[in-house]
């Protein structure tokens, strides 16, 4: 079982859940047209990703860290992507296909996050990428700029944890103040059974409980196929934060920024962001929680425009 290295809760808590076998068998979802892999990591880690749609590309980069790409989660938001983008959904290490055979510090830390980016980079052509991060996706994002500012376009945010990880002193007893006795109670259950946690402390990350509960997955479900990455994860990414804000002050790409107003990393991120960033663009959609694009119509619509217009010009 995953022991915790950090003392405070990561940003999706990491759960004890069987090993997933070295044949694990993923159940990939219908929007997934093209898939491939490449070995440009300097590890030789085989990083898998996958392409939707056609127009101009963007590289996705979800949550986390550890959770795979291909959950539900995910799918309403790339069936919108795809409709007007090439949308390359990374699949980072120790997710979805791209499996490690061993998950320790060396395996799981920063540089090893952005010589997977450089890797993918690469293997794209070169060319400068638009980064479309979600929560720990954004994170991710911020410390690829910090050491590859030439190598991005642009960035673009989802609900991001901040720069300097200040904010995992309140992430975890935001999502806890708005759980019920009925919630904790499963959150007992699902620990006490292996299961994911997540699922019991879902409502935590919206603004509506009643779409919180419309759209919790099922006590059973499956988040990640591999222990361990969260906390490896997280534990170099916040031994890095001073170095981190002093290179990303050099950082001159454009930066677009949306965040729930309830979202459970609080107002505090977008302008600490601003601060180190200050040519960040941000938008608060009110009554929206972690995840815009299934809290609500309205909600929705407000994520998918922004979207749209931070994608296809500077502003």
């Amino acid at each position: 079982p995953d022991v915790p290295l950090v003392p405070d809760v990561p940003l999706v808590p990491d759960v004890p859940l069987d090993p997933a076998p070295p044949n694990v068998t993923l159940n990939v979802p219908a929007w997934a047209i093209e898939k491939y892999t490449f070995k440009d990591s300097k590890d030789g880690t085989e990083i898998f990703y996958q392409v939707i749609g056609e127009g101009e590309t963007i590289v996705f980069l979800t949550g986390g860290p550890g959770l795979n790409p291909d959950i539900d989660l995910y799918e309403s938001l790339y069936s919108e992507l795809k409709k007007k983008y090439r949308c390359i959904i990374l699949h980072q290490r120790g997710t979805g296909k791209s499996l490690l055979k061993e998950v320790n510090e060396n395996t799981v830390n920063v540089e090893r996050y952005n010589e997977d980016l450089n890797g993918l980079f690469n293997h794209l052509g070169g060319r400068k990428l638009i980064l479309v991060g979600h929560s720990w996706g954004g994170m991710l994002s911020f410390s690829y700029a910090s050491n590859e500012p030439d190598k991005i376009s642009k960035i673009i945010l989802i609900g991001t944890g901040d720069i300097t990880s200040s904010f995992f002193t309140w992430f975890s007893s935001n999502i806890r103040m708005r759980l019920n006795k009925e919630d904790l109670e499963l959150e007992e259950l699902q620990i006490k059974n292996k299961r994911e946690s997540m699922v019991a402390i879902w409502p935590g990350y919206f603004f509506s409980r009643s779409i919180a509960l419309q759209t919790r997955p099922p006590l059973d479900y499956k988040f990640r196929n591999q222990d361990g990455i969260n906390s490896f994860a997280v534990k170099d990414w916040r031994k890095k934060s001073e170095e981190r804000v002093e290179k990303l002050k050099s950082f001159k790409a454009p930066v677009y920024l949306v965040t729930g107003r309830q979202d459970p990393g609080g107002n505090s991120i977008v302008y600490e962001v601003k601060s180190i960033l200050p040519q960040t663009s941000f938008l608060f959609i009110e009554e929206c929680g972690h995840f815009p694009w299934i809290e609500g119509e309205k909600q929705s619509k407000i994520f998918f425009e922004f979207i749209d217009k931070s994608i296809m010009s500077n502003w």
